[in-house]
């Protein structure tokens, strides 16, 4: 009796001889250890000798059990034998007054991705008179997040209010997921806030709400809450949703923070948070530690090895990049979706128009996935990069699909780095009925103007600008230090230790130049005399958190700065001499990537 109820390996507990052991003493087995054995079942997938147990389940007079039943059908579910589930639940002639049963069916439903099927159910249920209860709203919610009808949400969580299960906490937390889920934060956080009971999947689920709109201050404050106010210990779903916004502010203090906690936890060989932690350290700009972690994974999956693949081209690494594309498919794993479009993007940042192109042309054939817009948009990207820029248009004009904003955005980028302005215009108009209030399509518009000096269509952009009340982002810099994120505009004087930071920035002006610094002045858009614009390129944004780095951080350390915008040609050229003259390591990653430099060179080789 105790060996056929303790935690066994399923294979050895669910095997014929753990059913007939008590038969050859003379007994049967009780619903309690039937309801042992069909858990391994379930647990390992178990076909076949679950079909055995069900057989002695049915001989013993156990099937209509009320315990029994809804793991039966739980075990067809799991094993993606969904219509026998159906059979077996047909045949029960009571279940108009067991909502359990009618829960365990629909969310075998659910399960095998069956939503329509599912809530047809759900309906029949009610018309036989049959009142859900916690359980069953739990698993619909579910289906209706995956299903991805906000609608759908709104009339299920309307009737919980109906029906007195909004006070159920798993019921709470279903919500926030779906809402979540459907990226209907707001909501999400209402519910939250109402809540006078929560656990550690109230915070998880509205932690990964924030993460998913991008709202990662949001994240991280939530997650302090939930250590401080609530006292509780976060687990692996916690981790897999804070992780993306250490990622995202490049805080390797916090990530490693968050590391620390998993190693003492002993959630490190979670495949989930394995990829999770690839992905921030690549995000904070190192990928030698995403590597590391990479590795020590002896079992493998996909999303493992695109994580990685991302990493290093995130980080200039291109070369390295296509050889782990290529060494991932020699053990056996077909790039999917996501992947093609990871390795395009490396092939468009790198310069590999040729290899890049090849990828593209065979995905289909080669790896079976069918070419998405994302692919489409990789591709305009490599061309433009390239000079390409008439390809590109003609590959926009025939690709049999709408262009979307990132598109045509690529495109009208490429056009300011390569001086054309009749392909800019053409570019940027389609945009402006696209995305009528994108003011970065306008921002770039001028500047395609102002690269060739053609100042009166930039006035006349910039008054487009001013009537249709957009207003350009700012440029900014920060760097982070003892937790504390420190925050630079261009031209600022509003730091407290600015003198100090600007007579940094004089000193490093002038052992540049004698390193071999010009100014490249045709990167100031504006139209101001030449002066002036040398002394506007010395205090962008990235140089003064360079500088106030150099006064705080330690020698052997590393200098990371995070910038929202692209980095300009001119501070890019300043950075690669200030790493000469100083012998520091600076990272600085803007928006598309990191740019290591180090000795007067960068990873991107000079091609962003």
């Amino acid at each position: 009796m105790v060996s056929i109820c303790s935690p066994l390996p399923p294979n050895l507990v669910a095997s014929s001889i753990s059913v007939e052991a008590p038969r050859s003493r003379g007994r049967s087995l009780t619903s309690r250890e039937y309801g042992v054995l069909l858990q391994s079942c379930i647990d390992s997938k178990s076909l076949e000798r679950g079909k055995m147990l069900h057989s002695r389940i049915r001989k013993d007079g156990f099937e209509r059990n009320r315990d029994l039943l809804p793991r039966l059908i739980k075990l067809y579910s799991v094993c993606g034998r969904i219509d026998d589930a159906k059979k077996l639940f047909d045949r029960m002639s009571k279940r108009n007054s067991d909502v359990f049963l009618w829960t365990s069916m629909i969310c075998a439903y659910a399960k095998n991705g069956s939503m329509m099927r599912c809530f047809e159910l759900f309906v029949q249920m009610l018309e036989r008179g049959v009142r859900p209860d916690s359980y069953t709203f739990s698993g619909l919610l579910k289906a209706s997040a995956e299903f991805g009808f906000l609608e759908l949400t709104l009339q299920l969580h309307s009737m919980v209010v109906r029906c007195g299960c909004g006070g159920c906490l798993s019921v709470a937390n279903s919500l926030i997921h779906a809402y979540g889920s459907l990226r209907v934060v707001h909501e999400a956080r209402k519910l939250f806030d109402r809540m006078v009971v929560r656990d550690v999947a109230s915070w998880s689920a509205m932690i990964q709400a924030c993460s998913s709109m991008g709202s990662y201050a949001d994240s991280m404050a939530l997650f302090s809450s939930m250590q401080l106010g609530d006292c509780l210990k976060p687990n692996e779903l916690t981790v897999v949703a804070l992780l993306p916004a250490c990622g995202f502010f490049s805080s390797l203090r916090k990530g490693q923070a968050v590391h620390a906690y998993v190693i003492r936890n002993g959630y490190e060989s979670n495949l989930i948070i394995g990829s999770a932690l690839v992905t921030m350290y690549s995000r904070c700009g190192d990928p030698d530690v995403a590597y590391m972690i990479f590795t020590s994974f002896y079992q493998k999956n996909l999303v493992l090895w695109t994580s990685m693949i991302e990493g290093f081209a995130l980080n200039g690494k291109y070369d390295i990049a296509l050889n782990l594309f290529k060494k991932m498919q020699d053990q056996g794993f077909q790039p999917n979706y996501v992947t093609l479009v990871v390795i395009l993007s490396a092939c468009s940042h790198a310069g590999f128009v040729d290899e890049g192109l090849q990828i593209f042309e065979t995905m289909q054939e080669k790896f079976g996935v069918k070419a998405g817009v994302e692919h489409y948009a990789c591709v305009v990207d490599m061309l433009g990069r390239g000079g390409r820029l008439e390809d590109a248009e003609k590959f926009i004009e025939n690709m049999g699909m709408r262009p979307s904003g990132s598109m045509l955005g690529s495109l009208l980028g490429a056009c300011q780095v390569h001086h054309n302005v009749e392909i800019g215009e053409r570019m940027a108009y389609r945009l402006f009925e696209l995305e009528p209030r994108n003011a970065a399509n306008y921002v770039i518009l001028s500047n395609v103007y102002a690269a060739v000096g053609q100042w009166h269509d930039v006035g006349r952009v910039r008054q487009m600008m001013i009537a249709k009340g957009l207003l350009k982002d700012s440029g900014c810099s920060w760097i982070e230090l003892k937790d504390t994120v420190y925050v630079f505009g261009a031209h600022d004087r509003s730091h407290w230790e600015s003198e100090k930071i600007y007579k940094v920035l004089e000193e490093l002006s002038e052992e540049i130049v004698r390193a071999g610094y010009v100014p490249a002045t045709e990167h100031v858009l504006l139209d101001v005399e030449e002066n002036e614009k040398k002394k506007l390129l010395c205090s962008h944004s990235e140089r003064l958190a360079i500088a106030f780095g150099l006064l705080k951080v330690p020698p052997e350390m590393p200098i990371r700065i995070v910038k929202n915008l692209r980095v300009c040609g001119d501070c890019h050229e300043a950075i690669k001499l200030i790493s000469r003259v100083t012998s520091r390591k600076l990272v600085v990653r803007d928006t598309n990537r990191f740019h290591h430099f180090y000795r007067g060179c960068c990873s991107c080789g000079d091609y962003w």
